[in-house]
């Protein structure tokens, strides 16, 4: 009956816009915490991030630059993904960037799941990939609600699985006044 209930509202709602639409308008400076599971010890850390999100002019690419303190030995670490959507196949390709680290590729499918407006939505993305050096199914559930951006990464490894299992969740506020309609500060 809710699931029901839940297509109904979203049909009368109207047809969602794409997760690019929708990423687009993510354009700005946002401020949180980065939340992970510690693979030694399994307990949750929490570490202060910003994140810059920019939406290029074509439509399709967004960049996502967090930046992040991971301590005295390591310093602040940068990491940039560069998104091309193709809203036709439901898919981006993601390209991850990170001094010291081999570049990372991956193309994810992307579903819109719920959708209010352009400040208040649900996007999922599932691709294939590793988790502590192990093929792994990886979820990402991306809730924008106003000025508020959480996005909670689920794995599930491929032998042996138990389900999916917490891996990290970040939570961001939009720093009013760093942003555009445009993306430029």
């Amino acid at each position: 009956m809710i699931v029901l209930l839940s297509a109904v509202l979203l049909a009368a709602a109207g047809p969602s816009p794409s997760p690019a639409v929708l990423e687009a308008g993510l354009n700005g400076s946002w401020k949180g915490s980065l939340g992970y599971r510690d693979y030694q010890s399994n307990e949750i850390q929490e570490i202060p991030v910003s994140t810059r999100i920019e939406a290029l002019s074509d439509g399709a690419t967004v960049l996502r630059i967090p930046t992040f303190d991971d301590g005295p030995n390591v310093g602040n670490v940068i990491i940039t993904t560069a998104s091309l959507h193709d809203p036709v196949a439901g898919i981006v390709t993601l390209g991850r960037f990170r001094k010291g680290r081999p570049v990372e590729l991956s193309t994810a499918q992307l579903s819109v799941t719920a959708f209010k407006d352009a400040t208040h939505w649900t996007v999922t993305s599932e691709e294939d990939g590793r988790d502590d050096d192990k093929p792994a199914l990886i979820r990402v559930t991306e809730v924008r609600d106003g000025d508020m951006l959480t996005a909670t990464k689920d794995v599930q490894l491929k032998a042996g699985s138990a389900g999916w299992q917490f891996r990290n969740r970040t939570r961001l506020m939009l720093e009013i006044g760093r942003s555009t309609s445009d993306g430029h500060r």
